[in-house]
């Protein structure tokens, strides 16, 4: 009868960017536990994960990457090491999901490539993609199952085509978590309230919006929603100044990601408002009281155009009020910013520029 077979222990590390990629490492750890299960029996898995700023660039020199990654982990014992960042990375325009150095037994995982949706289930695949690619191959064959195993030795797991790109802008922004934009805009949100508070006790105001159609209303909306995102961008510093041709691709990428943030953030806050407003209208405002000044029984429709006639003006003048926010608020929307705060935090590691 033969031995039963020697246990065997492997040490993976997850080391995480703070904020949603630490969250997301979290969740992956509370997986694995299940996944990493059907490991053969004679293997045990000791996750651990570290939350800790990587503070690289975001470019795609891979040799350079993985020495600087390699340089991070000193002094740490583990077998299988894979950094979780929300910093997008892209091979000649292609957005990168995943780098892989074998030799390092080291792995990259940049969340926006993931895209804006299921990212719990994309994390768990490729990083169990990422284990069996890095295991020896005997190993990584038996401990993974095979409609989860990436295909080929590659070191670049990229998306191809538009929508690719289109992928990791959502995923960008999602990594941007423009509803905590909303919720820290607490400043402007008195200003707005202010002038919401205005327009609904002026007459003006009820007589104006009785000749505005949707289309006005629609422009009107856009055009304050526009002038919000403008002031941050211009107040708060927050437009890449490019130089040289890489710099180039990297300020347009995280410019656009930027503005598409503000502009879901600020549309948060005027749903909000638009519904606030409304309702405020319907109680404040009695078919008498209005009826004495517009000269006729104010229908439905004529509180919602109110309504969003008013939320807009709000909106317009809670753009002076966005100057007074803490950069802390507005910045996390940009990628920029993000990033020299995480290298500021770190060392400045061989191999970065």
């Amino acid at each position: 009868m033969s031995p039963p077979p020697r246990r065997r222990t492997l040490d993976l590390l997850v080391m995480a960017d703070p904020g949603w990629p630490t969250e997301v490492a979290e969740r992956l750890k509370e997986d694995l536990a299940g996944l990493l299960g059907e490991a053969p029996p004679d293997v045990d898995w000791r996750v651990t994960v570290v939350s800790s700023p990587l503070g690289v660039i975001a470019q795609t020199d891979l040799p350079r990457m993985m020495y600087a990654l390699n340089e991070r982990l000193q002094g740490r014992t583990w077998d299988i090491a894979v950094f979780v960042t929300d910093l997008p990375y892209r091979d000649k325009a292609r957005p990168v999901v995943l780098m892989l150095s074998p030799s390092e037994q080291i792995a990259l995982l940049s969340l926006p490539s993931l895209g804006m949706f299921r990212i719990s289930r994309r994390v768990r695949e490729a990083v169990l993609g990422a284990i069996g690619e890095l295991l020896p191959a005997k190993l990584g064959e038996t401990l993974l199952p095979r409609r989860i195993q990436y295909a080929g030795k590659r070191r670049y797991y990229v998306l191809p085509g538009i929508w690719g790109r289109a992928r990791l802008l959502a995923g960008m922004v999602r990594a941007n978590r423009p509803w905590l934009l909303f919720l820290g805009l607490s400043r402007a949100l008195a200003g707005v309230f202010a002038t919401t508070a205005f327009g609904l006790i002026s007459n003006d105001v009820w007589q104006v919006s009785r000749h505005l159609d949707a289309a006005h209303d629609a422009f009107l909306t856009f055009a304050s929603i526009t002038a919000v995102v403008a002031w941050l961008v211009i107040d708060h510093e927050l437009w890449e100044r490019p130089s040289g041709e890489m710099a180039r691709h990297r300020a347009r990428l995280y410019n656009v990601a930027t503005i598409m943030t503000l502009y879901v953030g600020i549309v948060c806050l005027y749903a909000v408002l638009f519904l606030l407003v409304t309702v405020t209208a319907v109680f404040l405002l009695t078919p008498e009281t209005v009826r004495a000044t517009v000269g006729q029984e104010p229908s439905a429709g004529y509180y919602l155009s109110l309504a969003w006639f008013i939320t807009s003006m709000g909106t317009v003048g809670g753009a002076l009020g966005v100057g007074l926010e803490d950069d802390r608020a507005v910045r996390q929307a940009a990628y920029g910013t993000r990033q020299r705060q995480g290298q500021r935090q770190d060392t400045d590691w061989p191999g970065t520029d």
